[in-house]
């Protein structure tokens, strides 16, 4: 293993395996290809893959043994555990996490540890390009110029999902700010959310740069494929929900009321181009939620003191309701 002075690697990248056999050799060339000249490791771990995923890790475990360790699985038991499992073995300072079917560019590990020590920040947060066989754009959450959160801000970055939103790409991290947190195991949607909220919670400085550091590969074999069907959205609204718990001040609070209604919003207008028989329990679940969470005008404006940003995703979330209401009427 590469390591420091001290014996420990400056950097641990957290790589779970399942099931890309299409991808990975390519994804796991581009850790290998990387410029950072400090010491560092590679937790693969494969989840039980069934294609030829856990053969290319040998393989990559074997040529660059310096570099790569390697668990095994004997069944199934999904990304948070085997993310867990690679904290778990971490000993950098600094911790990464990599999806295998994405690609990190060449000066991404550099860039991200450079910011990480120059600022002192227990969070560093990259540009993420996303892209397919055809083409690549920007992921919404960029920025322009490199900034430094601190305090009561870091979480309220999280929840106001602007510049930064709760996914694992691009993003390195002080282990130790890290301590004990977990991924919560058993959700099948939007758990990365949940992690990164207790972290951000946790976390005195964030700083936010504007070099591309990940690159996301949209693919219809990605997670978020079918979540109606599978009803992955209730995890999904249920992980938005949970992370509430982390807000303490006001304004924590006010973000995470902005992102209950954003992450309402985003479903009811992803589900106006479903077929009927999945939109119906979706439209539902979106009802029921606007009552328990107490979604109306009223109560943004006047109680939250939200402004009309939130006013306006207020008002595209009805008119998709309505969409959808119209298209089960017709079906």
């Amino acid at each position: 293993m590469n390591e420091t002075s001290d014996g420990m690697p400056q950097v641990s990248i957290i790589v779970p395996v399942f099931n890309v056999a299409s991808y990975i050799d390519e994804g796991l060339q581009s850790l290998v290809d990387q410029d950072f000249d400090g010491a560092c490791e590679i937790i693969l771990i494969d989840d039980a893959s069934t294609d030829a995923s856990l053969e290319c890790c040998r393989r990559f475990a074997a040529a660059y043994a310096d570099r790569f360790i390697l668990l095994e699985s004997d069944k199934n038991a999904g990304v948070s555990v085997a993310r867990n499992r690679g904290l778990d073995l971490a000993r950098g300072k600094y911790i990464l996490f990599f999806d295998p079917d994405d690609i990190l560019p060449q000066a991404a590990l550099s860039t991200l540890y450079r910011a990480a020590e120059k600022h002192r920040a227990d969070i560093v947060k990259g540009n993420l390009m996303l892209f397919d066989d055809d083409s690549q754009r920007p992921a919404p959450d960029q920025v322009n110029r490199t900034m430094r959160i601190s305090g009561e801000q870091v979480l309220t970055e999280l929840f106001d999902h602007s510049r930064v939103r709760g996914h694992v790409g691009g993003k390195m991290f002080l282990r130790e700010t890290l301590g004990g947190i977990r991924f919560t195991t058993g959700v099948r949607m939007a758990q990365d959310l949940l992690f990164f909220s207790e972290l951000f919670a946790a976390a005195s400085s964030l700083v936010l740069i504007d070099q591309v550091v990940y690159r996301y590969r949209k693919h219809l074999g990605g997670s978020t494929g079918g979540k109606y069907e599978r009803g992955s959205h209730i995890d999904w609204l249920g992980a938005v929900e949970d992370s509430g718990k982390f807000a303490a001040s006001g304004r924590q609070k006010r973000a995470h009321r902005n992102l209950l209604l954003r992450s309402l919003t985003q479903i009811a207008r992803e589900c106006r181009k479903i077929p009927a028989a999945s939109a119906a329990p979706v439209l539902q679940v979106i009802e029921q939620k606007c009552r328990q969470w107490n979604i109306g005008p009223g109560q943004l404006i006047f109680r939250d003191g939200l402004g009309l940003r939130s006013i306006s995703r207020y008002i595209k979330l009805q008119l998709a309701l309505r969409k959808i209401r119209q298209n089960l009427s017709q079906s």
